[in-house]
């Protein structure tokens, strides 16, 4: 059976994606700062923006990981930011959004490794985003935190995909699409179901 860890699973996106790979028969560890669990099995919290907290959360899983998919995230209006404009960011939300958004998936990735190399063909999956596109974000996005942060998702994804690659693990970074969220508002052109349901499907589709 395959076995799957989604990280920022609580809500959103997340909690779709946990949906969406249990109804294909994984099973499924889902991952959140209050508190993480697979079926009856429970799991210290994850919160990726700590570095102790990622270790003690690897430490206890005992079996191999088929799939990672690092989808916790932020943007500044979970920092309370935003209202004085895209560039005037306090350096103190800027650096926290890296955090969370592109140090974070680096160092779940790098502390689950030995799970993931117990499992042929596993994959890391990091969700991204367009607004990380040099081209794209040039003219897009209203918080140049975030748009920095998936820029940063994205190199440390191909960088590690490159590094990977010899234990065959297959690294990628994904778009969802403009998602109905928290995040992503009501105005957004995909619900959380479809999004979810096209990611896992081209989960299934790669290979190294």
């Amino acid at each position: 059976m395959t076995f799957v860890v989604v990280t920022g699973a609580g809500r959103g996106l997340g909690a779709a994606l946990v949906e969406e790979f249990e109804d294909t028969g994984a099973e499924v560890l889902v991952a959140t700062r209050k508190g993480s669990f697979c079926g009856s099995d429970k799991f210290p919290p994850l919160d990726v923006a700590d570095e102790s907290s990622i270790e003690l959360f690897a430490g206890s899983l005992e079996r191999p990981v088929d799939i990672l998919v690092n989808n916790a995230a932020i943007d500044a209006r979970a920092l309370g930011g935003l209202d004085s404009g895209p560039f005037e960011i306090p350096a103190g939300h800027f650096l926290e959004e890296l955090r969370v958004n592109a140090v974070g998936p680096m160092l779940l990735t790098r502390a689950l490794l030995p799970r993931l190399e117990e499992s042929p063909g596993s994959c890391v999956v990091n969700i991204s985003s367009q607004l990380g596109s040099m081209w794209y974000g040039a003219d897009h996005g209203e918080d140049v935190g975030y748009n920095a942060s998936k820029a940063a998702l994205n190199a440390i994804t191909v960088r590690t995909a490159g590094l990977l690659r010899p234990f065959g693990i297959a690294v990628v970074a994904l778009h969802p699409g403009w998602v109905k969220t928290d995040m992503g508002g009501l105005s957004a052109d995909l619900t959380a179901t479809d999004s979810a349901r096209a990611i896992v499907e081209t989960i299934s589709r790669l290979t190294i």
